[in-house]
């Protein structure tokens, strides 16, 4: 049986940095959790957000503490990928239209953040985007654009290692308080830590039997191949809630075109379903990972992509399912659930470019100085 101080469940994006900082500050750690499974159709899980080519890096954020996270992130994703090896960033920009743009580009300025407003015109001549019905839009410049979040989670993995840390290619299927920590059933082995962080998403609740209130929405995202045009930026287009559920063409994220498992270049976009279903439990998210995702959401999807780049061809597309997992206080919630386990879990479908700065901060409960940051409080984090 193989012994840490703290075992870190879940090796994905805010699992494998916080096992990386636990790491590096010289602490024993484990980080585990199994691969990316083979086909989804036959698949028991778990299934993790990282399973993808594409998410948005942001600074701008109705949310001060969004911001903190996202720019401190950042700030450290070259010296990652330097020391790793493994590229994962690309600053392609973003065009953002939030339900308050102006009171989000005044503090983005004030984190002294490279934005400015532009018009729908220059939006529309620059990159072939149709943004007229925006109240407002802000250009987000690099280090604005995207991570690949595969490559992300296997540099922040490398460096655990190398840092003397033990990364488990293998499930946790139990969890069982003894006098000395926790034991772990990971695969056909036992792991006996001394503290458990757990990192895993949807899948925390039913692992260490805890009632967390975290809302599992079951989403679709739409992968399309477009034409030849305008280099394309990321892009967030939203409005207030109300709107929203009135109209959910007014809630689109998007990836611009980067490449695929399979080879073509692809646009990823999302957005805001009223008719989401929400899953009570475990059962149900494997159920839909296993289903391949909604046809109907896909082409809801397909139609918005149509309304904001007009000029452009869709060449093929593909969909998929995904999980979104939100919290009460729409932060990360990271605190203790009893004396030898903690949670960092609930991305709220904004955690991938920031993982890092989560992974941290969960990090420092397992020290001596415990959490002390001067800006974000650890009640913030608590639901």
């Amino acid at each position: 049986m193989s012994t840490f101080e703290v075992a870190v469940v879940g090796r994905g994006l805010i699992g494998s940095a916080a096992a990386r900082h636990l790491a590096e500050a010289g602490r024993s750690v484990a980080l585990i959790g199994p691969g990316e499974p083979e086909d989804y159709a036959t698949s028991t899980g778990p299934f993790a957000s990282h399973y993808d080519e594409g998410r948005i890096t942001r600074m701008i954020d109705p949310d001060p503490a969004w911001s903190h996270l996202a720019i401190r992130s950042i700030g450290r994703y070259a010296d990652i990928e330097e020391r790793s090896g493994i590229g994962f960033h690309s600053g392609t920009g973003l065009v953002y239209s939030g339900a308050n743009p102006h009171a989000d580009l005044a503090h983005a300025l004030e984190l002294d953040v490279d934005a400015r407003e532009v018009t729908a015109a220059e939006v529309a001549e620059r990159f072939g985007i149709d943004m007229t019905s925006a109240d407002a839009i802000i250009l987000e410049a690099a280090p604005a654009g995207h991570i690949n979040p595969r490559r992300m989670v296997a540099a922040q993995s490398r460096l655990t290692a190398t840092a003397g840390g033990t990364v488990v290619d293998a499930a946790v299927s139990g969890a069982v308080p003894t006098a000395d920590g926790v034991q772990l059933t990971v695969g056909s082995d036992t792991v006996l830590a001394g503290s458990v962080l757990l990192c895993t998403g949807a899948w925390a609740a039913e692992l260490v039997g805890v009632d967390l209130p975290l809302e599992r929405s079951l989403r679709t995202i739409l992968m399309a191949e477009l034409d030849d045009g305008p280099a394309l930026p990321s892009l967030i287009s939203r409005t207030d809630p109300a709107t929203c559920e009135e109209d959910p063409r007014h809630d689109v994220y998007w990836v611009p075109p980067v490449r695929f498992p399979d080879s073509r270049v692809m646009l990823k976009i999302g957005g805001y379903d009223p008719a989401a279903t929400m899953a009570d439990d475990v059962p149900t998210v494997v159920d839909w990972f296993r289903s391949g995702g909604s046809v109907a959401e896909a082409d809801d999807l397909e139609a918005r992509l149509r309304e904001f780049l007009p000029d452009r061809t869709i060449r093929s597309r593909d969909f998929k399912p995904c999980v979104v997992t939100n919290t009460p206080h729409d932060l990360p919630w990271i605190d203790w659930v009893d004396d030898r386990v903690a949670v960092a879990v609930g991305g709220c479908g904004s955690a991938a470019k920031s993982a890092d700065e989560i992974g941290r901060l969960a990090g420092t409960l397992f020290t001596e100085e415990g959490w002390t940051d001067p800006v974000l409080k650890l009640e913030s984090f608590r639901p």
